[in-house]
Order: structure tokens, then C-alpha cells, then sequence
């Protein structure tokens, strides 16, 4: 692979790696000792080229067991290719596995110096950033207990602590941002955003779509071990879910899109949707639709947290996972809402030119930088065309003949 400039922050070139996998202890135990054990090869990432610019966001996405954490592993220096070169310019922090980095027996504190050991700083180096580190942690007394008594929620915390607060030059992250509760994730987000607009480079592998497209400029789509599409993060994304045809969503009961106004908060959840509604223009409910309709869709919320912000979104979305309206307040520059208590939001759509197709009203609920979901909801296949006949598309637009 060809360099420019030494501008390269990661480069990997024609990675391939194979894991050997025996059909049984034994097997693997009769090789051992110089046997024939019966074995197969699995080739977890096949001929891999990449190459990431210094400051560079990328995003790393694919379905389970399409090698994406193997290539995170490779770039962290975890585990090493069977075939290929790999290359990575300036120090690495990587937040794998939770706690892979950790030994179980040590105190969350001297596993925190321990990591900072690891990527050449001393031990007075490090306890100089502890207290950043612990403050962003929040363990309290469980600080200075073994890591084996830890949740898996504490060592994701440290994890995700220390390996942002040693300021490395390059950043691997594999899905930590889904584990752990609402206002752990955003403070997640928050610190990912600092570390984005600091220049560092960042290898960044999530099933969040929004999470991919927000923080990345670039994506790598994998698939069975190799790259099936590689550019401009929005291109690639869009092609991806297109192949997944579906995406998950949490969902809502149908009958009036509403949720027992009296119940509460998960535990840690800073705010959740209570209800979504959709009128036409006189105020009625609404579940059919003809083309140039306006609908109301109205949102309701819950906040626990009197200085949380919100920014609100609402898509129509067709079966097949293809998004035919996007709306949010935080694109079209509305002030976001605050305060805990209920909340009710309402955007209007105008003249929707829909002819054809069942669609999803799906709302969701972010935080003041329109980056972290702090919920999402949907009413599934809630609205359907009002008109038995064919349509010959999705859009029936205003248009004239000149022949």
C-alpha cells in the first residue's frame, strides 16, 4: 500500500487472518503433542487494505461475525495477522472488550496505572491523571476494590475512563457506547466529541447507525471478513441498511401510541417517550393518508433531570427500512426544550405527496447536541393509503404535459 506524505495514521495492507478452530479438546490436545488432531481454518478478515488519515473519524460496521472486533484487535495490537502488514503511527487506546486490558485481581486504581504502564507512561505520569480518570469513572469505593468484584457496567466505566484520558494519538472503540445507562452513554458521547474535535484519530465500530454517521466522516462496511464497501460514511451507511432491510426499534402499542402516562423512569434513564400522536388537519386521528395530506405529529415525553436539553426527531419510514421524511429541531436550528417534568412537542408536515406504501411514524428524543438517543419510538405500519387503486410510485407530484 502506498504511502503520502507520512500523513498515514493507520495502515494495513492486505491483512488476512485465520483462526484455527479444533473440532474438540482432544483434537487440539493430540496436536499439541505432535499428533494429527482434526482442525479447520477460519478466515476471520480475508485481504484487508486500509489506510486512515491523521485526525481521521472512521467508522467500522457490519453484522455479527463480519471481523470487525478482529480488526480492531489487529490495530490495537491485541492479535496479530496471519498474512499482511499492519502499521499504526503514534501511541493507541483501545476500548475492546470490557476490561480485556485489566487484570482481575487489582484494584480498579492500579488497574488504571497498569493501562497508563502499558502505553509507556509512568507511574507518576499517570497518578497525575487519576483524579480526571476516577472523576469521569464514578466508582466511588469501588475504586480501590479488585476489578473481579466489578459489574460489567464498572469496568466498562474504567475502561472507557482511562482510555480516554491518556490522550493517545489514535483511538480504537468497539461498541462501547452501548453498554451501561442513559446518563453514563452521554457522558460517553460527550467525551467522544471532545476527543474527535482534538484531533485524534479514531477507528470507531458500532451497530448505531446514528452513532457511525454522527461521529465519522468515512465507513467501512465488512462483510464475511472482508471489505464490501468502503467511503463516504452516509453512502456506505445507506448501502448497508439497504442490506439489512430492517433495522430494530422498540415498539410501541398501536392503539392511540400511548404509554401508562403514570409509569416510571427505568433505572438511569434520564428521559423516555410517553406517546406519539398523529392528526390530520381537523384534529382527528389519523392512520390513512392521501397524497398532499398535512399531518400533525405530536410527541410527549418524561425528563427526570431538570438540567437535561432535548432536541426532538420524527421519520416516516417504509417497511423495508427506506426513510421517505427526516426531521429534527436540532437540523432546523430550533432551541432545545429543558427541564424535568412532561413535555409535548408538535411538527406539522405539509403536502406529503404520499400515494403508495404502509409507513412508520418513529419519534425520537436527543440530547442538546442531537448526538445522544436518549429514546426512540414507533408506531408500526400506522399509516396506509385511503384509495384502492394502483399507484404507479411511491410520490404522486403536481405536474403538466407539453407534447
Amino acid at each position: 500500500m502506498e504511502r503520502e506524505n507520512g500523513r498515514q495514521a493507520i495502515l494495513i495492507d492486505h491483512v488476512t487472518k485465520v483462526y484455527r478452530v479444533y473440532g474438540s479438546p482432544m483434537e487440539r490436545l493430540k496436536r499439541w503433542v505432535g499428533g494429527s488432531g482434526w482442525f479447520t481454518d477460519f478466515a476471520a478478515l480475508s485481504d484487508v487494505c486500509l489506510r486512515v488519515e491523521r485526525g481521521e473519524a472512521v467508522g467500522i460496521i457490519g453484522e455479527n461475525g463480519a471481523g470487525k472486533s478482529t480488526l480492531l484487535k489487529i490495530v490495537a495490537g491485541t492479535t496479530a495477522p496471519s498474512i499482511g502488514a499492519m502499521e499504526v503511527n503514534g501511541s493507541v487506546a483501545a476500548i475492546l472488550e470490557l476490561g480485556s486490558a485489566f487484570h482481575p485481581e487489582f484494584t480498579g486504581r492500579q488497574n488504571a496505572i497498569l493501562y497508563g504502564a502499558l502505553m509507556g507512561f509512568s507511574r507518576r505520569e499517570m497518578e497525575e491523571r487519576l483524579d480526571d480518570i476516577l472523576s469521569f469513572a464514578e466508582l466511588g469505593e469501588f475504586i480501590d476494590r479488585p476489578l473481579k468484584t466489578y459489574s460489567t457496567g464498572m469496568a466498562m466505566r474504567l475502561g472507557f475512563a482511562v482510555a480516554t484520558n491518556v490522550e493517545p494519538d489514535v483511538l480504537v472503540v468497539d461498541e462501547a457506547l452501548a453498554v451501561g445507562d442513559g446518563y453514563f452513554q452521554k457522558k460517553c458521547v460527550d467525551k467522544m466529541l471532545e476527543i474527535k474535535e482534538r484531533g485524534t484519530t479514531v477507528l470507531f465500530c458500532s451497530h448505531s447507525m446514528y452513532y457511525v454517521t454522527s461521529f465519522c466522516e468515512r465507513a467501512v462496511w465488512l462483510k464475511d471478513g472482508r471489505i464490501e464497501q468502503e467511503g463516504r460514511v452516509d453512502q456506505v451507511v445507506n448501502e448497508y441498511e439497504e442490506f439489512l432491510v430492517t433495522r430494530e426499534k422498540r415498539r410501541m402499542e398501536r392503539a392511540g401510541g400511548e404509554a401508562e402516562a403514570g409509569a416510571a423512569l427505568a433505572g438511569g434513564q434520564q428521559a423516555a417517550i410517553s406517546a406519539i400522536r398523529v392528526f390530520d388537519d381537523s384534529g382527528r386521528p389519523v392512520e390513512m393518508y392521501h397524497p398532499g395530506i398535512n399531518l400533525l405529529v405530536e410527541i410527549e415525553w418524561r425528563s427526570a433531570d431538570p438540567e437535561a436539553h432535548f432536541h426532538l426527531g420524527v421519520s416516516l419510514d417504509r417497511g423495508d427500512g427506506a426513510r421517505v421524511v427526516g426531521v429534527s429541531t436540532q437540523l432546523d436550528g430550533e432551541t432545545p426544550d429543558a427541564g424535568a417534568g412532561t413535555h409535548t412537542a408538535r411538527v406539522r408536515l405539509e403536502n406529503l405527496p404520499l400515494a403508495r406504501g404502509t409507513y412508520s411514524v418513529s419519534a425520537y428524543l436527543f440530547d442538546e447536541s442531537g448526538l445522544h438517543v436518549y429514546d426512540q419510538a414507533v408506531l408500526t405500519d400506522h399509516l396506509r393509503p385511503d384509495r384502492e387503486e394502483w399507484a404507479p410510485a411511491l410520490l404522486e407530484v403536481s405536474h403538466s404535459w407539453e407534447v
